[in-house]
This record gives structure tokens, C-alpha cells and sequence, in this order.
């Protein structure tokens, strides 16, 4: 019943005449102004919201005519899709209708004549939510769902695990200043000390100098220096007190010495300007070493340390698939491990170049794929110019001037098993005597 009418409903309350040409009307879908006008006409004026009132919201004369109500209900639908349809709006994004208002009123518009006449009106406002407010449907990208994780112990399998210290190009030698005779060293003793405390921290079963273990400048085919002079006997007693130095750091350690350019170096001076002089022993030794080779003079039987000689061939096995060389092949910008890895196809660890370098290379082969590495460990000579070489320079009073060599301090270290197994190399470089292994500065 509308506001303001008490008792009965005013528009039941009308005569039954009145009331069913109303009704009539308005079940045949005629506008309630028309209804409203027409009720006026018959003698009985109500107002406008008593008119809508009754047949519409309060369900008095619903009963009996379920096709109109369904009728009048899907063409305000079919309005509201209109409305819709116009505003480019499409039914999927729409969340929740909060609020819908149809209105009908009279308004003043011209006739085909031109005359003013009052038509029936009608409007639609609508309040939706989009279907997005209250985030996508699908299950959008989230963090990771916490899932407890329970590691299972390790359990260590028992091996015969080795571990192995690769002691790179130290070059021992020395320059004797003009004016003082001082010795001015090749090698790096500040190196040499750090590499020697990894070598008591791992406690090695093997120690492997890759060689050019002795510079032998002296014996060299490149420029010579007044302050080479009397330089090789004190390089040949540093460089055994360095294999007694290893020898008492790793006393279970094997020391092998492979044979470098440099070393070689005497043997090929000896040849070249004393052929006499060639594989000349102590008398009544024939299985001796030369008394003019490196094996000889460094005295490697007493301290144990095997030799191998012949380079550029010279090569250690360390199991049966990673070795040691010396190595020949140089390549700039740190390209000389790619070409290594390329060339001997087998993993190998070289020296020479005096570089810290690491390449990786997988190739297939019958049983599928099988993957190598080429690496250098650096060098523990000097990188600032002492060092002869091709970049290396003296002043006119034959002291070495001062220079950045594209080289770097280091050591390696190999564990590893006998046999065809896998190995793991760790790369250990050395900066201004310090070195940090696995953790720790020694």
C-alpha cells in the first residue's frame, strides 16, 4: 500500500467495474500514466504512486496471469540488455547488480502535425560491479606454497679419495743488481709461502709441479742481461730447498716434476754450444741422471721426486681421465683453456701461460656425452716485470722495469680417485701473498 494510504488499498478499493477496465489495461501492458489518466477520466482520480502501487509491487492481481508478469518481466529485461548493449557493456564483465530503477513519466513532445502532445515515457538506471573487483577468476601467479622439506642423512660412500696440489710455473732464478750484486728474484717468495700453506692444509697424497720449475734466463736464446751472471747455481739451491720445503709440509706426499720450456733450456744450450758435454754421468753410473740436467743438480732421487722430461710431450696421469702438462699453446684473453680443452679432449691441467683460466667443453660420444676441462692453476713467479719476457724490459743499468704483466698467482687443488673416476678441481689464486681456501685466510 503507498505511503500516506491507510486501511484497504485504495486502487482494490475502487468499484469492480472501475477496477477490472484498469486492470484490463494494465495487463495488456499500458502505462500506468495512461491507467492514471484513465481512471480520472472514469471519475475516480488516484494518485500517480497508488496506481503503480497496487498492480505492480504488491502482488494483489498477480494471480491468474503468469504469461503478462513473465511478458512485462523479459521486456524489462530485454530493455535493461539494451541499455547494456548501447553503454558497451558486455554481460561476462559484469560482477553484481547492485541497484536497478525503471521510471515512467509523461513528457511533452510534437505530433506528425507539429502539435504538442503528452507521450508516455520510460527510463532505466542501473548500478553494476565489474566481475574483475574482486580479482580474476583463475588462479592468478602467487609465491610458492610452503612445503615442509625433510632431507634424508648423507651417507658418505667409502672411497679411496686422493687429493692432489698443483704447483704452477715458479721459474726460480734471479738478476744480480749492477751496482750492489744483489739478488733480485724471479719467483715470488710471498707466493711461495702461501702455496706451501695450502700444501700442509690439504695434506696431499701427490704434489705435481707443472714445470718451468727453473727460469735458466742464462741459458735462454732471448736477450741477455749483464745481471744474469752467476745466477744459476743460487737458483738451482732455491729451487731445492722448495722441494724440501714441500717434502716437509706434505710428508706422505709424492712429488712429481714435470720438464717445462725453461727447464729445458740447459739440455738445449748444451747441445747447441757443448755437444761434448752431453749426457756426461758420474764415473761408473750408468743409470745416473746426466750431471748436466735438472734431475742432477736439483738431486731429485734423494728427495723422491719423480721427473718428466720430454717436453712439450712430458704428461702425468692423475687417473684415467684427467692429466698434467706443461703445455706450449698461449692464447690472449684468457682463450688458451678453450683451445687446450679442444685440443687434447681429455681434461687436462697445464701451465705455461701463467694465467688462472677454466673451460669446460662437453662432446658426444658412444655412450652418450662425456664432459672435460682444461685448466691453468696461474704461476708463482712475479707478475710486476722482474720476470724476463717478451713484455719485460731492463734500464741502461740493466735494473727491470716495472710492469703489469696479464698474469695471476696461484695453485690448484685436485681430489680425486684411481681409475676411470670423476675428479673436482678447485682453482686457488693468490693476491699480494694472502690466499683464502675453503673459507679460510691462511
Amino acid at each position: 500500500m503507498p505511503k500516506g494510504v491507510t486501511g484497504s488499498c485504495a486502487f482494490c478499493n475502487l468499484p469492480d467495474d472501475v477496477r477490472d477496465v484498469a486492470l484490463t489495461a494494465w495487463r495488456r501492458g499500458q502505462a500506468y500514466v495512461s491507467i492514471h489518466k484513465l481512471l480520472g477520466e472514469l471519475g475516480h482520480p488516484l494518485d500517480l504512486s497508488q496506481v503503480q502501487y497496487c498492480p505492480c509491487r504488491s502482488g494483489h492481481h498477480d494471480r491468474g496471469r503468469p504469461d503478462e508478469v513473465q511478458r512485462r518481466a523479459n521486456e524489462r529485461l530485454g530493455k535493461i540488455a539494451d541499455l547494456l548493449e548501447r553503454s558497451g557493456i558486455s554481460p561476462d564483465d559484469i560482477g553484481k547488480v547492485q541497484s536497478v530503477r525503471l521510471s515512467q513519466w509523461e513528457g511533452l513532445t510534437k505530433n506528425e502535425d507539429g502539435e504538442p502532445v503528452i507521450t508516455p515515457l520510460e527510463g532505466a538506471s542501473i548500478v553494476l560491479t565489474p566481475s574483475w573487483e574482486d580479482g580474476p577468476q583463475w588462479q592468478p601467479v602467487d609465491r610458492a606454497a610452503q612445503v615442509p622439506i625433510s632431507l634424508p642423512k648423507l651417507s658418505k660412500r667409502k672411497t679411496k679419495t686422493k687429493r692432489a696440489v698443483i704447483l704452477p710455473d715458479v721459474q726460480f732464478g734471479f738478476r744480480r743488481d749492477i751496482d750492489t750484486a744483489a739478488l733480485d728474484p724471479f719467483h715470488d717468495e710471498q707466493a711461495i709461502a702461501a702455496a706451501l700453506k695450502v700444501v700442509q692444509t690439504v695434506d696431499p697424497d701427490l704434489v705435481v709441479h707443472l714445470g718451468d720449475f727453473l727460469d735458466f734466463a742464462t741459458f735462454g736464446t732471448y736477450e741477455q742481461e749483464a745481471g744474469f751472471a752467476l745466477t744459476v747455481q743460487p737458483a738451482i739451491d732455491r729451487a731445492h730447498r722448495f722441494l724440501a720445503e714441500v717434502a716437509a709440509a706434505a710428508p706422505q706426499a709424492k712429488q712429481v716434476l714435470l720438464e717445462g720450456n725453461h727447464d729445458r733450456r740447459l739440455q738445449r744450450a748444451i747441445v747447441r754450444n757443448a755437444m761434448s758435454a752431453f749426457g756426461i754421468r758420474k764415473a761408473n753410473a750408468p743409470e745416473t741422471w746426466p750431471v748436466l740436467s735438472v734431475p742432477y743438480l736439483l738431486r731429485l732421487d734423494e728427495l723422491g721426486v719423480e721427473y718428466i722430461g720430454g717436453y712439450p710431450a712430458g704428461i702425468y696421469w692423475l687417473n684415467d681421465r684427467l692429466a698434467c702438462i706443461h703445455g706450449s699453446k698461449v692464447r690472449s684473453s684468457g682463450s688458451t683453456a678453450a683451445l687446450v680443452v679442444d685440443d687434447e679432449r681429455v681434461s687436462t691441467i697445464f701451465g705455461h701461460v701463467h694465467r688462472i683460466e677454466l673451460a669446460y667443453k662437453t662432446r658426444r660420444v658412444r655412450t652418450g656425452a662425456r664432459t672435460s676441462l682444461a685448466a691453468s692453476p696461474g704461476t708463482l713467479a712475479r707478475i710486476d716485470g722482474a720476470v724476463p719476457s717478451t713484455k719485460g724490459s731492463t734500464d741502461p743499468l740493466g735494473r727491470p722495469v716495472p710492469a703489469v704483466e696479464n698474469w695471476q698467482q696461484g695453485v690448484g687443488v685436485v681430489t680425486y680417485e684411481d681409475g676411470d673416476q670423476p675428479f673436482a678441481l678447485e682453482l686457488v689464486p693468490i693476491f699480494d701473498g694472502q690466499v683464502t681456501f675453503r673459507g679460510e685466510t691462511l
